[in-house]
């Protein structure tokens, strides 16, 4: 089979130019329509910001009233923290001997007093000589163990025990140390 093209070659160039121009321009009108549908797109999503945006800041403005109300708050609650410190600084020292008797006498037996009681204070911490009398072993004894198990006490010295007679009986004597630590 033999083909004859009839159709001169230019008038076959001319379509494909004209075909080659179609297609530029369908082209161009895409992308100039997906750069007009982006450019729409980020418009209104400019505009929606900005509304939001513009909400935000109306929101912040009223918000602010209360923060500076909170601060104000909190600038009070310093104050009132400072004259607290200040009262519990002043305070801290204040009962340390009262509580220091009231837990060296706590668990005294009858039979048992003080021929003196020498301290000094360091910080939180009483040390403590004391001159003890008593008239009964088994009290002295249990009075002993109780300063060594109770917590305030520590560091519990105990010096020679002396025993002489006296109209009642038998006296003992001793000495003894420790530490009582105020919390």
């Amino acid at each position: 089979m033999i083909r004859i093209n009839l159709i001169p070659p230019e008038y076959i160039a001319r379509i494909n130019r004209k075909v080659l121009i179609a297609k530029a321009v369908l082209a161009a009108v895409l992308v100039i329509a997906v750069v007009a549908v982006a450019s729409i797109w980020h418009i209104g999503r400019a505009k929606t910001i900005g509304a939001s945006l513009a909400k935000c800041e109306a929101e912040m403005v009223v918000l602010q009233k209360d923060v500076d109300q909170v601060k104000a708050i909190e600038a009070q609650i310093s104050e009132v923290q400072k004259y607290l410190n200040s009262i519990n600084s002043i305070n801290k020292g204040r009962f340390i001997y009262t509580r220091f008797l009231q837990d060296l006498t706590s668990d005294l037996p009858s039979t048992i007093w003080f021929g003196s009681v020498n301290t000094s204070l360091s910080g939180n911490t009483v040390s403590v000589s004391l001159a003890v009398y008593s008239n009964s072993a088994y009290d002295l004894a249990y009075w002993i163990n109780s300063l060594e198990t109770s917590g305030p006490y520590s560091d519990i010295g105990i010096g020679g025990i002396s025993v002489s007679d006296v109209d009642t009986g038998k006296r003992l004597t001793v000495a003894i140390t420790a530490k009582y630590n105020y919390k």
